[in-house]
């Protein structure tokens, strides 16, 4: 037995605090005491504990293969020409990704409990455990989390693959959420074209509204072949949608001129930014990586990944718009 331990097998918790001193974290502590009694953590307490974290990571290891068996279920009703089209491919890898994700981190855990011991023998083995286990808790936690939105998700989805007035708003909204981005465009090039705002660099400015719209460039791609599989589907269904869709073709028709007017001003603002030609220069290479990410994505694009290769160019370029 270790000499920390008492008669019963129990240690100290302030032992195990003496003992990992200011490495201590605050929320690993306040479980320890949580299982503790009167200052004191056993064996038992951890054993109690490792098996709360194994039976609660089964549990929802159970719910993630109901919910996944459940969408498999709704994928393979669907016949070649619905999963084909570029949405619903979309949605698939999208939710097929995110049950991946999860079984991952769910082994993540597996893995860690079976290296946190049961019984630890000393105030840091305790304390190493209780961190383990507080991972594990965490991770299990996300995991069930996240599936609650995967499954409404899914329900969601099993309403815009049957629902022609569903796919119809969805649809408008994302030309929405679009529309944003030009309206990010719109805004540097007005601040531009007013002689810049004060916080902000004109060049980053300028810089920023050309990776605006290089992006647009790929969504307007993509929304055109979503609109021509949105019509495709709804001449299958009963009633008569042709007011709708058209209003629809002319609102991103209306964005895709404004897309063109913004790369017009777009260019006639260079001869106002100083040093431009040498300052473009020097970022040519990392634009051109960029632009080549964006060129070279496939249908169905995963939007988010697009929002992060923004994001990670603008941190690469130092670009600050305030």
């Amino acid at each position: 037995m270790s000499d920390d331990r008492d008669s019963d097998g129990r240690v100290d918790v302030s032992s195990i605090r003496e003992r990992v001193e200011d490495d201590a974290s605050e929320n690993v502590m306040a479980a320890i005491e949580e299982r503790a009694a009167d200052g004191r953590i056993g064996t038992d307490a951890f054993a109690a504990w490792h098996e709360e974290c194994r039976r609660e990571r089964r549990s929802t290891a159970d719910e993630v293969a109901t919910v996944a068996a459940q969408f498999r279920a709704l994928r393979d009703s669907l016949g070649p020409t619905v999963r084909d089209t570029n949405q619903v491919r979309s949605r698939i890898d999208e939710y097929e990704d995110e049950f991946d994700a999860m079984r991952a981190e769910l082994e993540a855990v597996a893995d860690r409990l079976a290296d946190t011991p049961r019984e630890p023998a000393s105030p840091t083995a305790c304390y190493e455990a209780a961190d383990g286990l507080r991972w594990c808790e965490r991770a299990i936690h996300t995991v069930a989390h996240g599936l609650h939105h995967v499954e409404e998700g899914v329900a969601e989805f099993e309403t815009w693959l049957r629902d022609p007035a569903t796919r119809l708003d969805e649809f408008e909204n994302e030309l929405g959420g679009f529309e944003t981005y030009l309206d990010n465009t719109e805004g540097l090039l007005d601040a531009l074209e007013a002689g810049g705002r004060d916080g902000m660099d004109p060049f980053d400015a300028w810089l920023a509204a050309h990776h605006l719209q290089r992006v647009m460039a790929v969504v307007f791609t993509e929304l055109r072949t979503d609109l021509a599989d949105l019509e495709t589907w709804l001449a299958r269904r009963d009633g008569d949608y042709g007011d709708e869709v058209d209003a629809l073709r002319r609102r991103l028709a209306s964005l895709e001129e404004r897309h063109a007017t913004c790369s017009d001003r777009l260019d006639a603002t260079e001869s106002a930014i100083d040093d431009f030609a040498a300052r473009r220069a020097a970022v040519d290479e990392s634009v051109e990586r960029f632009e080549t990410a964006i060129d070279d994505l496939e249908p169905p694009v995963d939007w988010g990944a697009v929002e992060r290769l923004v994001s990670e160019q603008f941190d690469e370029l130092g670009i600050q718009l305030t």
